[in-house]
């Protein structure tokens, strides 16, 4: 039985998503299944990478962003609002608007769990996230007993290849976008040039470092601190942290390490694989481990086999990255300087950092556990945006059609047997 008014039902629209194809798939399944897609695209990249059923650019300035977006959900009768991050302008307001009209807003991000899943959540994600993180709900959840069925493995050169493809036709195109206010403060070819400088500088690291690893265990196993930097444009950062920019906080942290830790402690500072290409922190690490007289106890790596540091990790200080679940996973005492979703009683440090290097409180191992099912059972789909994406995009109809399918668009009973033309 064919669904909506006109043979569909009606509809879903997205917005931006993870750099490469990943949503144009989503919305062609979508549409092979019965259900209307919209796609407004923002700049040349999303038109690039772009696909539904109607395809629409806005190139209006951010200001006019809401009130076009409430009249074209009216209009068009959209069901759910699907988009890659909650934080960027436009998806923030997006939700605004969303929220206003009743209408389903649906957020993906990387997995809380890496490498082999995505996040999807209704509301928002991370600290923004819908779902009851309390230790009480937490522990009083029945799992249903799903299993990961997927290994996806690593991406990088994928998302390097997509990354560079959109922001050349970004250029390209940016004639008919002239208003668009991008969520990352470099054009685009500086974009692309950074890329290029994580390939080289992949190569180099890989062969800089292969010792590193052998050594660090050899000498101070059981003795360091590891620092897991975030990139530099994360919104986790800019929306959930109260930290300035991540040199301030490198400063805080080893001003705390060299005034707190034992002597016989070494503080691993790890540079986000994805920020390879963008930044380098080495000469402010280097200085400010001098001026705190701890020089020699502060490294900073790139590269390294994240696993086996955990292993062998005494505590892990975080803003507020998922890499802390990896951490929690390991049984690695963990502190969080920012907002984070698994930041609970039980699981991190709950006292101040200069606290945390003497006495790092331990991590209740049958919480995490259950924890981690809570987590990956209600936020969590195998999968990947960059490689086995028609599995994933499975996984993203499943978790999404039962509620299109209770989900009213605003405006149908009013409007049914009527059509507007699509805003151009």
């Amino acid at each position: 039985m064919p669904w909506g008014v006109w043979g569909f039902m009606s509809g879903v629209l997205f917005l931006q998503g993870p750099l490469g194809p990943f949503f144009a798939r989503c919305a062609r399944h979508f549409s092979a299944q019965g259900v209307e897609t919209h796609k407004i695209n923002f700049n040349g990249g999303d038109r690039y990478y772009g696909w539904a059923d109607h395809c629409v650019d806005y190139t209006g300035g951010p200001a006019g962003w809401p009130e076009y977006l409430y009249g074209y959900l009216r209009r068009n009768h959209i069901r759910a609002v699907v988009v890659y991050g909650d934080c960027r302008y436009y998806h923030r307001e997006a939700r605004a608007v969303c929220k206003q009209l009743g209408i389903v807003f649906w957020a993906f991000e990387e997995g809380y769990l890496r490498p082999d899943f995505v996040t999807l959540e209704q509301g928002g994600v991370n600290a923004f996230s819908g779902v009851d993180w309390t230790r009480d709900a937490i522990e009083q959840y029945r799992p249903h007993g799903r299993k990961s069925p997927l290994k996806v493995g690593m991406t990088f050169w994928q998302r390097a290849w997509f990354a560079i493809c959109y922001y050349v036709a970004a250029r390209i195109l940016s004639y008919r976008f002239p208003n668009y206010r991008h969520h990352r403060p470099r054009t685009w070819w500086q974009e692309a040039g950074c890329w290029l400088r994580s390939f080289y500088r992949k190569g180099l690291y890989r062969i800089s470092e292969r010792r590193f690893t052998e050594a660090l265990l050899r000498n101070h196993s059981g003795k360091y601190f590891l620092y897991p930097l975030q990139t530099a444009d994360d919104f986790q950062i800019r929306e959930h942290s109260d930290v300035d920019s991540l040199q301030a906080s490198i400063g805080e942290v080893i001003a705390s390490f060299a005034g707190h830790a034992a002597e016989t402690d070494v503080l691993v500072i790890k540079h986000h694989p994805m920020d390879r290409g963008f930044c380098h922190y080495g000469k402010l690490i280097r200085r400010k481990a001098r001026e705190h007289g701890v020089g020699e106890r502060v490294v900073y790596c790139h590269d390294l086999h994240l696993p086996t540091l955990l292993d062998h990790a005494k505590g892990l200080v975080t803003v507020n990255s998922t890499v802390g679940i990896s951490a929690l996973l390991h049984g690695v005492p963990t502190i969080t300087l920012g907002r984070a979703l698994y930041d609970i009683a039980g699981l991190t440090h709950q006292g101040e950092l200069a606290d945390f290097w003497q006495h790092p409180q331990p991590v209740d191992i049958e919480l995490f556990r259950a924890f981690r099912t809570y987590l990956y059972e209600l936020t969590q789909l195998d999968g990947s945006f960059f490689r086995r994406m028609d599995f994933t995009v499975e996984q993203v109809f499943a978790r999404m059609m039962p509620v299109l399918e209770s989900q009213a668009a605003p405006g149908e009973d009013a409007a049914a047997g009527e059509s507007e033309p699509l805003a151009a």
